[in-house]
């Protein structure tokens, strides 16, 4: 027996999630229902949520912007003219 479910989605993201779907043979429906069977089969969800996975907070940028915090607050900050410039000196 089927049982219906609405969820919210973003209209951009249903659209974008529906061509990637489409492109593996699958409808939305489909896709969704084999993400169900996975958590039900692991009693978990199958794949890791982090912070850790966006860059900004990754180890490396959080000493680097505490290290920036505390120079501006020695009055020792540098002012960059570009973006590219900042990366170009911590590699």
């Amino acid at each position: 027996m089927s049982n219906h479910t609405t969820i919210r989605l973003d209209a951009d993201k249903k659209e974008e999630f529906a061509k990637v779907c489409d492109n593996m043979g699958l409808s939305v429906s489909g896709a969704i229902n084999l993400f169900i069977t996975k958590v039900l089969q692991c009693k978990r969800i199958p794949f890791e949520i982090s912070a850790e996975t966006d860059p900004f907070y990754s180890e490396a940028n959080q000493n680097f912007l505490l290290e920036s915090i505390a120079q501006i607050e020695r009055g020792e900050g540098k002012v960059y003219n570009d973006v590219s410039e900042i990366f170009t000196e911590r590699s």
